[in-house]
Protein backbone atom coordinates (compact mmCIF):
# COMPACT_ATOMS: atom_id res chain seq x y z
CA UNK A 1 0.00 0.00 0.00
CA UNK A 2 1.46 3.42 -0.65
CA UNK A 3 3.74 1.69 -2.93
CA UNK A 4 5.70 4.48 -4.83
CA UNK A 5 8.20 2.53 -6.80
CA UNK A 6 7.15 -1.28 -5.55
CA UNK A 7 10.64 -2.16 -4.02
CA UNK A 8 9.46 -3.07 -0.86
CA UNK A 9 6.88 -5.62 -2.93
CA UNK A 10 9.55 -6.90 -4.45
CA UNK A 11 12.27 -7.21 -1.43
CA UNK A 12 9.48 -9.23 0.61
CA UNK A 13 9.22 -11.35 -2.54
CA UNK A 14 13.29 -12.03 -2.59
CA UNK A 15 12.70 -12.44 1.53
CA UNK A 16 10.07 -15.02 1.08
CA UNK A 17 9.22 -16.72 -1.52
CA UNK A 18 6.17 -18.57 -0.60
CA UNK A 19 3.88 -15.34 -1.72
CA UNK A 20 2.62 -16.21 -5.61
CA UNK A 21 2.94 -12.29 -6.30
CA UNK A 22 2.86 -8.91 -5.04
CA UNK A 23 0.55 -6.39 -5.55
CA UNK A 24 2.07 -2.95 -5.42
CA UNK A 25 -0.64 -0.34 -4.84
CA UNK A 26 -0.31 3.93 -5.39
CA UNK A 27 -2.25 6.92 -6.48
CA UNK A 28 0.36 7.85 -8.52
CA UNK A 29 2.84 4.50 -9.34
CA UNK A 30 6.84 6.35 -9.93
CA UNK A 31 8.26 6.27 -13.68
CA UNK A 32 11.02 4.24 -12.43
CA UNK A 33 9.36 1.56 -10.92
CA UNK A 34 8.95 -0.83 -14.37
CA UNK A 35 12.46 0.24 -14.86
CA UNK A 36 12.94 -1.18 -11.51
CA UNK A 37 11.33 -4.13 -11.88
CA UNK A 38 12.99 -5.20 -15.04
CA UNK A 39 16.26 -4.35 -13.36
CA UNK A 40 15.69 -6.62 -10.53
CA UNK A 41 14.28 -9.46 -12.38
CA UNK A 42 17.19 -9.42 -14.48
CA UNK A 43 19.06 -10.45 -11.53
CA UNK A 44 16.51 -12.61 -9.59
CA UNK A 45 14.38 -14.27 -12.61
CA UNK A 46 12.03 -15.61 -9.93
CA UNK A 47 10.53 -12.13 -9.55
CA UNK A 48 9.50 -11.80 -13.48
CA UNK A 49 5.53 -11.62 -13.67
CA UNK A 50 5.02 -11.41 -9.87
CA UNK A 51 4.82 -7.84 -8.91
CA UNK A 52 1.55 -6.53 -10.07
CA UNK A 53 2.05 -2.61 -9.96
CA UNK A 54 -2.03 -1.04 -9.24
CA UNK A 55 -2.27 3.01 -10.30
CA UNK A 56 -5.10 3.69 -7.90
CA UNK A 57 -6.59 4.64 -4.53
CA UNK A 58 -5.98 2.26 -1.48
CA UNK A 59 -9.33 2.18 -0.44
CA UNK A 60 -10.49 0.60 -4.04
CA UNK A 61 -8.48 -2.51 -3.53
CA UNK A 62 -10.10 -5.68 -2.04
CA UNK A 63 -8.11 -7.13 0.81
CA UNK A 64 -8.57 -10.74 2.61
CA UNK A 65 -7.61 -12.31 5.54
CA UNK A 66 -4.55 -14.21 3.68
CA UNK A 67 -3.21 -10.74 3.25
CA UNK A 68 -0.43 -9.46 4.68
CA UNK A 69 -0.68 -5.58 4.60
CA UNK A 70 3.02 -3.54 4.10
CA UNK A 71 3.69 0.12 3.94
CA UNK A 72 6.83 1.65 4.59
CA UNK A 73 6.92 5.27 5.08
CA UNK A 74 3.11 5.87 4.90
CA UNK A 75 2.72 9.43 5.52
CA UNK A 76 0.43 11.21 8.34
CA UNK A 77 -3.25 9.49 8.27
CA UNK A 78 -2.02 7.27 5.59
CA UNK A 79 -0.47 4.59 7.89
CA UNK A 80 -4.27 4.73 9.79
CA UNK A 81 -6.05 4.21 6.51
CA UNK A 82 -3.68 0.81 6.12
CA UNK A 83 -4.21 0.02 9.58
CA UNK A 84 -7.94 0.37 8.93
CA UNK A 85 -8.33 -1.48 5.80
CA UNK A 86 -6.15 -4.32 7.18
CA UNK A 87 -8.14 -4.55 10.75
CA UNK A 88 -11.57 -4.84 8.03
CA UNK A 89 -9.98 -7.69 6.50
CA UNK A 90 -8.99 -9.64 9.07
CA UNK A 91 -4.81 -9.66 7.23
CA UNK A 92 -1.54 -9.48 8.95
CA UNK A 93 0.16 -6.15 9.24
CA UNK A 94 3.82 -4.37 8.55
CA UNK A 95 3.94 -0.90 9.03
CA UNK A 96 6.81 1.72 9.36
CA UNK A 97 4.78 5.08 10.63
CA UNK A 98 5.72 8.61 8.94
CA UNK A 99 4.99 11.92 9.08
CA UNK A 100 3.06 12.43 12.22
CA UNK A 101 -0.08 14.72 12.24
CA UNK A 102 -0.17 15.41 16.06
CA UNK A 103 -3.24 17.55 15.62
CA UNK A 104 -5.41 15.27 13.78
CA UNK A 105 -3.93 12.44 14.61
CA UNK A 106 -5.08 9.61 17.80
CA UNK A 107 -2.78 9.93 20.48
CA UNK A 108 -4.35 8.00 23.37
CA UNK A 109 -4.30 10.37 25.35
CA UNK A 110 -0.20 9.36 26.47
CA UNK A 111 0.76 12.66 25.45
CA UNK A 112 1.32 13.49 28.68
CA UNK A 113 4.25 10.99 29.18
CA UNK A 114 4.97 10.29 25.88
CA UNK A 115 6.54 12.49 22.53
CA UNK A 116 3.80 13.16 20.10
CA UNK A 117 4.84 10.27 17.63
CA UNK A 118 5.37 7.42 20.19
CA UNK A 119 2.20 8.19 21.81
CA UNK A 120 0.63 8.14 18.04
CA UNK A 121 2.16 4.65 17.19
CA UNK A 122 1.20 3.15 21.05
CA UNK A 123 -2.12 4.15 20.07
CA UNK A 124 -1.85 1.89 16.82
CA UNK A 125 -1.17 -0.45 18.66
CA UNK A 126 -3.16 -0.32 21.50
CA UNK A 127 -6.21 -0.48 18.80
CA UNK A 128 -4.77 -3.05 16.96
CA UNK A 129 -4.76 -5.38 20.54
CA UNK A 130 -8.15 -3.84 20.95
CA UNK A 131 -9.17 -5.40 17.52
CA UNK A 132 -7.98 -9.07 18.27
CA UNK A 133 -4.54 -8.55 17.18
CA UNK A 134 -0.97 -10.36 18.35
CA UNK A 135 1.24 -7.20 18.14
CA UNK A 136 5.02 -7.14 17.45
CA UNK A 137 7.06 -3.76 17.56
CA UNK A 138 10.24 -3.30 17.02
CA UNK A 139 13.10 -0.63 15.78
CA UNK A 140 14.90 -0.54 12.85
CA UNK A 141 18.13 0.72 13.52
CA UNK A 142 18.15 5.21 13.38
CA UNK A 143 21.27 5.09 10.92
CA UNK A 144 19.08 3.53 8.03
CA UNK A 145 16.00 5.48 8.96
CA UNK A 146 14.99 7.95 11.59
CA UNK A 147 11.42 7.05 11.00
CA UNK A 148 12.04 3.56 12.25
CA UNK A 149 9.40 1.83 14.43
CA UNK A 150 8.02 -0.67 13.12
CA UNK A 151 4.79 -1.88 13.88
CA UNK A 152 3.34 -5.80 12.94
CA UNK A 153 0.27 -7.48 14.06
CA UNK A 154 -1.51 -10.73 13.05
CA UNK A 155 -4.73 -11.84 15.11
CA UNK A 156 -4.89 -13.62 17.69
CA UNK A 157 -5.94 -17.73 16.53
CA UNK A 158 -9.68 -18.20 16.89
CA UNK A 159 -10.71 -14.56 16.69
CA UNK A 160 -13.20 -14.03 13.83
CA UNK A 161 -13.36 -10.86 11.51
Amino acid sequence: MACGHGLLAQALLLLDDSSPMALAVDRRITKSAATLAESLSSQWPRLKNRIQLVETDISDIALYDTDIVVSAHACGGLTDLIIERAIDAGARIAVLPCCHNLKSGDLGGLEGWLDGPLAMDAARASRLRFQGYKVYTQLIPSDITPKNRLLMAELESGRIV
